[in-house]
């Protein structure tokens, strides 16, 4: 794909962790950027080298005035991460009435390149550990789990879009400075000596900026309709949470509880929820996508395009800082 300075970019789910650093890298490499944002107070939170577009996803009509002519690509990292019951119609419409939309809108202003922000959960929840490669199947279709099955789904309406110059990438848990909502939860409870128990899973971990960095190598050297794994360090929870443990110099949590206990505990939470209207701080989707066992092979990523990791000492280092400079946590 072309390589020069002066291309123009719009990205989808602009102010979320990843939108917003993705957004900053385009800029640094002189893309003209177009972030498309639900509202202007989630718009304030971008660089002022950011042509903000006020739209939603779900209705194209209210931004396409608002773009501008030989887009280059269309970055789409907007999707609903829910793991509520009660949010899951509007999650389904989100990913894939949204991702539709994109696709049309694709074809109708015949921008050059589509990369869509999928996710690791396409190939499935595994209980017995598996090694993640581009070629095995996306037992996410089958998944229970909205989240998941939705996810699989918004990745096949771009596969089936044949015409369309498309590429996916398929990131893993995505930590780093900036998050203030995601693995910075689990890193404030470490911090505060207030995680119940340490998750049963085992994932791959990756800085924010390195996927980012993916992801636009992906629209220059990605071939079409292909997917690329972005993952990182593998490790087990009780790693991560004693490795950040350490890095707090706190002590880090004993108990590990057994999933059917916490698969149990979020039963019951899901049945109050359903009398209180109130998403509860856990539920069974979330305990079994926090149980998922797998590792990631990003070997595909790192010969076609050029993927790498920084040492996740650092990541961690600098998500750390991020937090106390946020106040999110105060040690």
């Amino acid at each position: 794909m072309n390589n020069n300075n002066s291309q123009t970019a719009l990205v989808t789910g602009a102010t979320g962790f990843l939108g917003q650093h993705l957004c900053q890298q385009l800029v640094k490499q002189g893309w003209q950027v177009y972030a498309l944002c639900r509202s202007h107070q989630k718009a304030q939170e971008l660089d002022d080298n950011i042509n903000v577009v006020l739209g939603d996803i779900l209705d194209t009509e209210s931004f396409k005035k608002q773009l501008p002519n030989n887009i280059d690509a269309l970055f789409h990292t907007a999707a609903s991460t829910n793991t509520w019951f009660k949010n899951n119609s509007m999650q389904t419409k989100t990913n894939l009435q949204g991702t539709q939309n994109m696709l049309n809108l694709v074809k109708e202003l015949n921008i050059k390149r589509y990369i869509h922000i999928s996710s690791v959960v396409v190939f499935g929840i595994h209980s017995i550990l598996k090694n993640i490669t581009e070629d095995m199947p996306k037992d996410g279709k089958d998944s229970w789990i909205n989240y998941v099955k939705t996810k699989t789904a918004s990745e096949k309406l771009v596969l089936d879009s044949k015409e369309l110059d498309c590429v996916i990438v398929n990131p893993t848990h995505i930590i780093g400075p900036g998050d203030k909502h995601n693995w910075a939860r689990l890193i404030k409870m470490i911090a505060e000596n207030k995680l119940p128990s340490i998750p049963n899973g085992t994932g791959s971990f990756v800085d924010v900026r390195d996927v980012a960095a993916g992801i636009i190598a992906a629209y220059h050297q990605g071939k079409k309709g292909e997917n690329y794994l972005l993952g990182g360090i593998d490790m087990d929870f009780k790693q991560f949470v004693h490795k950040v443990a350490n890095k707090l110099n706190v002590k880090p949590p004993k108990v590990q509880l057994p999933n059917f206990f916490l698969k149990a505990l979020a039963k019951t939470k899901n049945l109050i929820s359903r009398i209180t209207n109130k998403e509860p701080d856990i539920t069974p989707e979330s305990v079994t996508l926090i149980s998922d066992l797998y590792g990631c092979d990003s070997a595909k990523a790192k010969a076609e395009l050029n993927y790498q990791n920084r040492d996740f000492d650092e990541t961690l280092d600098e998500t750390i800082q991020f937090l106390k400079i946020e106040n999110i946590i105060t040690l």
